[in-house]
């Protein structure tokens, strides 16, 4: 059964003026125009014309009058009477006499071009609010949308308990028209299924529910191996084949909302129209959630790995800077011999030892061998070194994401 969800504090609020009303809106709905100073200009006495006044820009602001116009904002009161010059305290004469301002409040409405909700047009907002409570769950913006509804239509606003009782069943009607949509999915195997999310495992005592809400904290490679399971686990359950096309997108997400943000046992306590819901939209939310995660942690490791191996290289250079260095001085002294045209080839290679022992100039070149660096030089080499730490996700990682 549908029931209120506003507190009599905010009943009373919202069957008032505002304490404040902004100075843009009152230029744009306390400011009269000439078609407005006519009408208004048909009353006789100062009093009158300002209540008169009053209620038309009350309702084209609010889209309806509250009972007692001495509760108005002293600046709208104030701003109204200015354009009439007359005193903002003569408002307080106003409404002796009910029939008086029932009159004016019905001149007022076809001066504006407002009428009272028919029948018709109370099964329109019924349709309407329905249609709106698919897209948004949330009572009081709801509540909001069919006042701003009402008023573009220029229908007099209803009463706001009224109105609470048409979004309260609006809301209920969403959801039961949320599990008539959801139902040709539900079946037997697959809402056993979704009860046994809730269900905690005997050995870990934790529930897949809660697994699936768990995220992933770095781009380690536990945590993508962790991550590419719940894809698999979710792939292995369907979930990616799912038809969730008759739900609105920001209905979908809003249960999704609910499902990350629940407990076991407050899932549990819901009744299965409103518990299965939930848990679908979930599942295909985290399918899409933790498919997006494990990319970018891929994508992060495979980075992280990149950046370790360039400085890797560049502390190798400067490691070997000073070895270089002694190895060029070593070769330029051979290319030194070797293109002196006094030393006779048979003597090239005496004088070479000379200057260059046989043994330092082997050790030389063994060192050489590990100074060579492939080319282009992009520490791929460097990065190959990490093959054994992305051989622990990327096979899985590449099974699961095809």
């Amino acid at each position: 059964m549908p029931i209120g969800f506003l507190t009599t504090a905010e009943r009373e609020r919202l069957s008032r003026f505002p304490e404040h009303i902004p100075e843009d809106d009152l230029s744009v709905f306390f400011l009269l125009s000439e078609a407005d100073h006519q009408a208004v200009n048909h009353q006789h006495d100062d009093h009158t014309r300002l209540g008169f006044a009053l209620q038309l820009c009350t309702l084209r602001y609010l889209g309806f009058v509250p009972h007692d116009l001495g509760t108005a904002p002293s600046s709208a009161v104030g701003y109204v009477a200015e354009q009439l010059h007359v005193l903002p305290e003569i408002i307080a004469a106003y409404g002796s006499r009910i029939a008086t301002r029932t009159t004016h409040l019905q001149q007022v409405q076809r001066h504006l071009g407002f009428r009272r909700a028919t029948p018709l047009d109370v099964y329109a907002l019924h349709t309407w609010l329905l249609k709106r409570a698919l897209e948004h769950d949330k009572p009081a913006l709801l509540l909001q949308l069919a006042c701003d509804k009402l008023r573009r239509e220029h229908i007099v606003r209803l009463g706001i308990t009224r109105l609470e009782r048409f979004v309260a069943t609006a809301r209920q009607q969403a959801h039961d028209e949320t599990w008539r949509r959801l139902e040709p999915l539900l079946s037997t195997e697959r809402q056993a299924f979704l009860d046994g999310l809730l269900t905690p495992e005997p050995t870990t005592g934790r529930t897949s529910h809660s697994w699936l809400r768990q995220e992933a904290v770095s781009p380690a490679a536990s945590q993508i191996s962790a991550t590419l399971n719940k894809i698999g686990f979710l792939q292995d359950a369907g979930v990616n084949q799912w038809d969730l096309s008759s739900l609105n997108p920001n209905r979908a997400k809003w249960l999704a909302q609910i499902g990350w943000k629940s407990t076991n046992q407050y899932l549990q306590r819901m009744a299965p129209e409103r518990r299965y819901p939930v848990l679908v939209a979930f599942l295909q939310q985290a399918l899409l959630h933790h498919t997006d995660v494990a990319v970018e942690l891929f994508d992060q490791c495979v980075w992280d790995c990149h950046s370790e191996a360039k400085q890797e290289l560049e502390g190798f250079r400067k490691a070997v800077a000073q070895s270089t260095n002694e190895k060029l001085t070593l070769f330029r002294e051979l290319g030194h011999v070797l293109l002196d045209d006094e030393i006779d080839d048979p003597d090239v290679r005496a004088v070479s030892f000379e200057r260059v022992p046989k043994k330092a100039l082997q050790e030389a070149i063994d060192e050489t061998q590990s100074l060579i660096r492939p080319r282009p030089d992009d520490a791929i080499d460097f990065f190959g070194k990490r093959y054994s730490y992305l051989r622990q996700f990327v096979p899985l990682f590449l099974h699961t994401l095809t």
